[in-house]
């Protein structure tokens, strides 16, 4: 699918959003008592993937070792979230997840992003409609520190004021960018349509209404009833012993006292046959359908049967939607499913791009029948198969994450209470499974309780009105944030300075074995046996930038139309055999990458050298994918935090190859032909100047031998080299682009530096201090900016945006509403102009830590060690980079900091690009 699509919890800040579809993982270990627990390699075969051990005080530990890398998740989840708000205290469970690091008894408001920064973590914090969770990620000699952090966070956050005050202006801020994602917006519009007498119906994040008199003692109040050690459980994985955990646990939180008195309140909800229909309008080019049905809640263990479901309906090219309405029909350009996994009611749903929206009852008629027919006679065995190894292969992917695999601990226990059944789902018999999907079709997606929603084009006529309702809007919030002011200055950390830094744990960085082939295709693999999974990344010299000037987009189009039939597989009969063993294919300008069971290696070679060699470009396959791509671009024009950066693009490199839209243009992608599609593919589809990187469960495998069984006899066409024209700094510009939004995208940038240039570790080390860098760490001067001044929810800065062999980007880009785009613009500018004069000794020596110990997360994961060898190969570094990476950084000076900083960064010669109600 096209479309991204978000669970339905707040992240603190926008850092990263996780799956819940997570089945499977290998940890060995013995529940015993507290203190007294042994680990045992034959615990795996028992299905003890995760220890549980539980508190005097009901405070519950679940623990899951994981060694690959030097890395730890630290989480912990409260079992409460913002249905269980009272009247008058909506959006209160998320005001609190905003404040809870902002001061205790122990700690000032400064202290955890500080410490979490000078230990080289990141920490984060989400809430939903049914539980409120924090997290820390630390290397492995820093993580015991979350501990009396997060002890304290339980019971002595103050909540003042005052910091409210400053805390409510970026709230405001995160609910004016939630109004701005349309398609999220109408699924929790949706939410509360469907839900009209249960919590759910009303937005986590509250209504602004709500938060027009909320102080500090009304959080106070909630926080002391609900965050007790017996709501709570910790969920650690990484590299921990567990009995550590367990020793530390009681250390911190074993005198804390349980309220044996609490209780959770159960919540109705009448159920009705009805299906209920909302429409919003907006200035879109695209529209959306959306069709809903209320499911199981995750508390009744069928999360299983419905993600096998999903993939037999609507994801993945070999669904029965995306045949039906994108290959047979053509009635839409893109097709999605998904599901949020609330605990109490389950909210499924379908998302549809139509090619026109008067084919919208046709394409619900077609939704219709294939649930009728999944009703009445059940799933196909081959559909069955190939949604059941998307499946594991899901949980594959998963045992290389620890954050999310701590995330999905923690969401499955307190929906379910089994702590082992993110990792033992799947083991259920096929007909089991089957007849539950048959089932759940037919009792909770009959057409009669089918719900409906829309996002569509906002009328001419509509829009003077629209414009009225944004600035009561404005006006409003600006009533809210006058009345909010806060009068005292940010507290400075106390309790971080006392804190010691460890030094890294070692580690082995995994090194290639390489070869070439007779074609001369050179190969990088390296044998990891943490999953039986191979993941293979592939690079073409040819990237997006060799688009012909009046052609743009070609190569999106070319890449796109690889897997859309070859010389031995139509479209559908080549996604069916690679859909149907788990496998997957991406395919984008510049490269290819594969997943797939270990097993499945050379079946996967055999495929890649369909795609690569013997595409065929049929010509109805070529309109359905013009028409998709077509979709895209009205889309990602609809979407001003995509469009900014070719904004941006088009005045730094005004005339060069790296300007080019990648995309294209819905003039350059209507105008290209079958033949220049085929003349594109036998040009720039070639192992000259390419490279593949293999990484996974190699060990029955010859892959020399095998590699050029299969690729050897890919004929090489020469690629030539492009000779990029040189760059220079840009002259200061405004540019406005109009588009109505609640908020303005606001982007300043200049021209950088190469990869190769010999300022790029000094500025690597300043995008650290700058903008929170390899961490996103809540510890940079532009997140210092943002919780001064409550400016923005979200704001990125870098100096090597983009950065390859052409120079990159200096950007700083945030959302802002327009009534404060002026004081942003100058608080920023201000920021940049001051800050190579302000940086300290103490700051650079954090950014050094903070990137030595994120190297090894460039090996945590198959696919992150494939691209890694890659980046190797492709800049000419040696192989033991990583191995004296540390030593090469240790040598920047903040003398050479402050220099290099200051031959870019200066406000006055910034290009400045706005786009929005401007």
């Amino acid at each position: 699918m096209r479309t991204s699509f978000v669970k339905a919890s707040y992240l603190r800040y926008p850092i990263i959003l996780v799956s819940i579809f997570l089945f499977y993982a290998q940890l060995t270990a013995n529940h015993n008592t507290p203190l007294e627990i042994e680990v045992s390699m034959s615990d795996e075969k028992n299905g003890q993937h995760v220890i549980k051990v539980v508190l005097d005080n009901g405070l519950t530990i679940l623990i899951r070792e994981s060694h690959e890398i030097p890395k730890v998740s630290f989480q912990i989840w409260y079992n409460v979230g913002s249905k269980d708000e009272l009247l008058g205290e909506k959006g209160i469970a998320h005001l609190i997840e905003h404040m809870i690091f902002k001061g205790t008894s122990m700690l000032s408001e400064s202290d955890i992003n500080t410490l979490v920064h000078k230990l080289s973590g990141n920490c984060n914090a989400f809430t939903s409609y049914d539980y409120t969770g924090y997290l820390f990620n630390f290397p492995t000699q820093h993580w015991q520190e979350a501990f009396p952090i997060v002890a304290d966070c339980m019971t002595n956050c103050l909540f003042k004021d005052d910091m409210l005050n400053s805390e409510m202006k970026a709230v405001i801020q995160e609910l004016k960018m939630n109004k701005d994602q349309y398609e999220r917006y109408l699924l929790e519009e949706m939410i509360g349509m469907i839900f009209p007498d249960h919590p759910y119906h009303y937005p986590i994040i509250g209504y602004k209404q709500d938060l027009w008199s909320v102080a500090g003692k009304n959080l106070l109040d909630f926080y002391k009833k609900h965050y007790k050690p017996n709501n709570a459980t910790l969920v650690i994985v990484g590299d921990v012993k567990v009995a550590e955990v367990v020793e530390l646990a009681n250390k911190y939180f074993g005198s804390i006292e349980k309220d044996p008195e609490y209780t959770k309140k159960e919540h109705f909800f009448h159920r009705d046959i009805a299906s209920k229909s909302l429409t919003i309008y907006r200035d879109v080019a695209q529209p959306t359908l959306a069709y809903a049905f209320v499911i199981p809640g995750a508390t009744e263990k069928k999360d299983t049967a419905l993600d096998i479901f999903e993939w037999v309906l609507g994801k993945g090219k070999s669904s029965r939607l995306y045949k039906k309405l994108v290959n047979d029909t053509q009635l839409a350009t893109s097709i999605a499913t998904g599901s949020w996994g609330l605990f109490d009611h389950g909210f499924f749903f379908i998302l549809v791009e139509p090619k026109n929206i008067d084919n919208a009852a046709a394409i619900e008629r077609i939704i219709v029948a294939e649930l009728e027919d999944i009703a009445r006679n059940g799933v196909e065995d081959e559909e069955f198969t190939r949604g059941f190894k998307k499946t594991q292969m899901s949980l594959y992917s998963l045992l290389e994450a620890i954050e999310d695999q701590a995330y999905a601990i923690g969401h499955a226990y307190l929906a379910t209470g089994d702590e082992n059944y993110v990792f033992t789902a799947l083991n259920q018999p096929e007909g089991v499974l089957k007849q539950q999907i048959q089932d759940l079709v037919a009792s909770y997606f009959r057409p009669t309780i089918m719900h409906k929603g829309f996002v569509l084009p906002l009328p001419e006529s509509e829009k003077p009105e629209w414009a009225v309702l944004q600035e009561e809007s404005d006006t409003e919030d600006q009533e809210i944030l006058e009345a909010r002011i806060r009068t005292t200055e940010v507290e400075p950390a106390s309790y971080a300075h006392t804190i010691k830094v460890q030094k890294p744990t070692l580690f082995a960085f995994p090194k290639p074995q390489t070869c070439t082939l007779s074609n001369g295709l050179k190969v990088l693999y390296h044998d990891n046996d943490t999953t039986p999974k191979i993941n293979i990344v592939l690079e073409f010299k040819a990237r997006s930038d060799y688009d012909p000037l009046n052609q743009q987009g070609l190569y999106t189009f070319v890449a796109e139309m690889m897997t859309e039939g070859t010389e031995n597989y139509t479209s559908e009969e080549l996604a069916d055999c690679i859909e149907s063993r788990g496998m997957s294919i991406n395919v984008a300008p510049g490269g290819i990458s594969m997943k797939m069971l270990a097993s499945d290696f050379v079946f996967g070679l055999g495929i890649l050298k369909e795609v690569l060699t013997k595409a065929t470009f049929p010509e109805h396959e070529i309109e359905k994918v013009r028409h998709q791509l077509l979709t895209d671009i009205k889309q990602y024009w609809d979407e001003p935090r995509s469009f900014i950066g070719q904004l941006v693009r088009d005045e730094i490199y005004k005339g060069h190859p790296k300007s080019k839209q990648s995309i294209g243009t819905a003039d350059s992608i209507a105008n290209i032909t079958r033949n220049d599609l085929i003349n594109f593919y036998k040009k720039y589809i070639s192992p000259s100047g390419a490279h593949i990187a293999v990484v996974g469960d190699l060990q029955n495998y010859d892959v020399k031998k095998v590699l050029e069984e299969e690729l050897g006899d890919w004929k090489a066409s020469d690629v030539e080299s492009i000779t990029y024209p040189p760059l220079s700094l840009s002259a200061a510009k405004e540019v406005n682009y109009p588009i109505n939004r609640d908020q303005v995208v606001l982007c300043l940038a200049q021209l950088s530096v190469a990869r190769k240039d010999p300022k790029f570790d000094t500025y690597l080390l300043f995008d650290q201090i700058f903008g929170g860098g390899q961490l996103n760490s809540m510890s940079s001067r532009l997140f210092e900016l943002r919780e001064h001044t409550g400016l923005f929810y979200t704001i990125q800065g870098t100096l090597l945006a983009g950065t390859d062999e052409e120079p990159g980007m200096f950007q700083v880009r945030t959302i802002v509403s327009l009534d404060r785009l002026a004081e942003a613009e100058k608080a920023i500018k201000s920021t940049i102009d001051k800050v190579a004069d302000s940086l300290t000794q103490d700051e650079l020596d954090e950014a050094k830590r903070a990137v030595i110990n994120t190297l090894v997360d460039n090996f945590a994961s198959n696919s992150d060690i494939a691209s890694t060898f890659l980046y190797l190969d492709r800049f000419k570094l040696p192989v033991d980079y990583f191995d004296n990476r540390a030593t090469s950084l240790e040598k920047i000076t903040l003398e050479d900091m402050k220099n290099a900083v200051r031959d870019i960064l200066n406000s006055k010669n910034m290009i400045t690009v706005r786009a929005g109600r401007v």
